[in-house]
């Protein structure tokens, strides 16, 4: 049942797309090519910018000291902090004509027109590239970091002891080493270029998510839009599979003593120079441009109008975040329980099922889930008029409940994962206990198994909070009429050029992101150690 209810946009897309027939299925195979080949693009650039950064970072931080090494090993995970439509939004405003850098270049060479001098182009799919690689690159870092520092630090060493070069140890020994961390953080950050909508579209790129949304909501074509959706799922399960492989070849890692930290080099002179500004240019880029940026605009913008719309926007994200996170948190701790160590093997492929929805964009799954909660509305109000003679109206599709469902599909994961780990952590003994002493049923959840897991479900129920918060395009696609969050008035002031009264909200997205991501680093520097 949990497989159905989660996975019903999946299946409803793919019988849409196999029935799409005429225009529909011809208008999607026109648009296919272009779509697949600047996705294919973005993502092979991203892949591949994201992938060196982040493993170059994640190199110096943790075989080597320099100055700022300490703030830089945590600090550099900041980026996952700032959506990328925001990112986006805020690298146009700082590099565009208007911008602070073409004043400065403006007024350093008495220009005056842009014809005078030449400036890249932001907006254009290169400058999606460069941000979007500044604000992913901490998929791979993390990733990278984790495996560097839960290995032994004896075959680079080794390396250096038989004179190799410390560029020659990096290709030689650590590059393959890392191999598995790194397609892992590579997957990542691809799936999130795949899931943007935002920022693809403010920098003009017709991404396969991008031209979904055009297909839908601006052709009226859902049957072209479901074929488009459906290469997407199957893009997203070629990933996931690269991926789980890269994780199953871990076995030809080498291990370390837990309690010794591996070695660091001290660098210094122009070493220590080049890796505190590697190191300084991407926290900047990734955090520093995007932040600054933010808050001199919304210093610019602040006044009572503002902060009032800013507010009920607000206002209007936590009530909407809050209720996702309780619903998601719910559904994750009994899909826990259902697929614990002693669920059987149907219930842990169930849930691997079910799980996918993170993987899944969240513009495809709101194309998935219009039509049938569109059908059941229709069969609520004729059961409805039948036999009372009233007609609710939407209850589900345009509603919140739309919202939130498919909220819970997007980040069931997010929840799962984390009550799962700690439940495994806990055991079952404490449940054996009780159920010896005659607690059962309601009583064993409330006064055993809810309290023992509290930090747990805290920290699933902050991460998915936060996850909603930044979610924009199922928010966007399905939210009811009048109902304005943080994301979205963010995305509808930047598509008309106000950022500048986008600002303040999009500030309070990035702090409300900042928190978990922090404490997120100091607890896996826990578990390493």
């Amino acid at each position: 049942m949990l497989v159905l209810v989660m996975g019903l946009p999946i299946l409803w897309l793919s019988l849409s797309a196999l029935g799409a027939t005429g225009a529909g299925g011809g208008l999607g195979a026109a648009m296919l090519p272009t779509a697949l080949r600047e996705t294919a693009t973005l993502m092979g650039w991203v892949g591949l910018a994201a992938g060196g950064l982040g493993l170059v970072a994640a190199w110096l931080t943790t075989h080597f000291d320099f100055p700022g090494r300490r703030l830089f090993d945590w600090a550099l995970i900041l980026p996952l902090a700032v959506p990328t439509y925001l990112a986006a939004y805020s690298y146009v405003e700082f590099l565009d004509f208007t911008g602070p850098v073409q004043q400065a270049l403006r007024a350093l060479t008495g220009a005056e027109t842009i014809r005078d001098y030449w400036f890249p182009q932001i907006k254009s799919p290169t400058g999606a590239a460069l941000v979007l690689s500044l604000v992913l690159y901490p998929y791979v870092y993390v990733a990278c970091r984790t495996f560097f520092l839960m290995q032994s630090g004896s075959v680079g060493a080794a390396s250096r002891t038989l004179g190799a070069s410390g560029l020659r140890t990096f290709f030689t020994i650590i590059l393959p080493l890392s191999r598995p961390a790194l397609v892992a953080g590579i997957s990542l950050a691809m799936m999130e270029v795949l899931n943007d909508l935002g920022a693809v579209q403010y920098f003009g790129v017709n991404s396969l998510t991008a031209v979904i949304y055009s297909t839908w909501i601006n052709r009226s074509n859902f049957g072209g839009a479901a074929q488009l959706a459906v290469t997407i799922v199957l893009i997203v399960a070629a990933l996931i599979l690269v991926e789980q492989r890269a994780r199953r070849d871990r076995v030809y890692q080498l291990h370390r003593d837990s309690r010794v930290a591996p070695p660091r080099e001290t660098l210094a002179g122009r070493h220590a120079a080049g890796a505190s500004l590697f190191c300084g240019v991407l926290l900047v880029g990734g955090f520093g441009v995007p932040v600054g940026e933010l808050v001199v605009l919304a210093v610019r913008n602040l006044g009572p109008n503002a902060l009032e719309a800013a507010l009920g926007a607000g206002l209007t994200t936590v009530l909407l975040a809050g209720a996702g996170a309780l619903l998601t948190v719910g559904i994750g701790l009994f899909a826990a329980r259902i697929g614990g160590a002693r669920g059987s093997r149907g219930a842990h492929a169930a849930i691997r099922v079910a799980t996918l929805g993170y993987a899944i964009p969240g513009t495809v799954l709101a194309l998935g889930l219009l039509q049938p909660l569109g059908q059941a509305d229709l069969w609520i109000n004729r059961a409805s008029m039948a036999l009372f003679d009233w007609r609710p109206g939407l209850v589900l599709s345009g509603s919140v409940a739309a919202l939130l469902y498919v909220y819970a599909i997007r980040f069931l994961a997010v929840s799962h994962s984390t009550l799962d780990a700690a439940m495994r952590r806990r055991g079952e003994q404490m449940l054996d206990a009780g159920r010896v002493l005659g607690v059962t049923g309601w009583r064993l959840l409330l006064s055993v198994d809810l309290p023992s897991l509290s930090p747990a479900l805290l920290s699933a129920a902050t991460l998915v909070f936060v996850e909603i918060v930044k979610e924009l395009p199922a928010t966007l696609l399905l939210r009811p009429l009048g109902v304005e969050t943080l994301a979205t008035m963010v995305y509808a002031r930047a598509n008309v050029s106000l950022f500048t009264e986008a600002a303040l909200p999009a500030l309070g997205i990035v702090l409300v992101g900042v928190l978990p991501v922090i404490l997120a680093t100091r607890f896996s520097d826990r578990r390493i150690g």
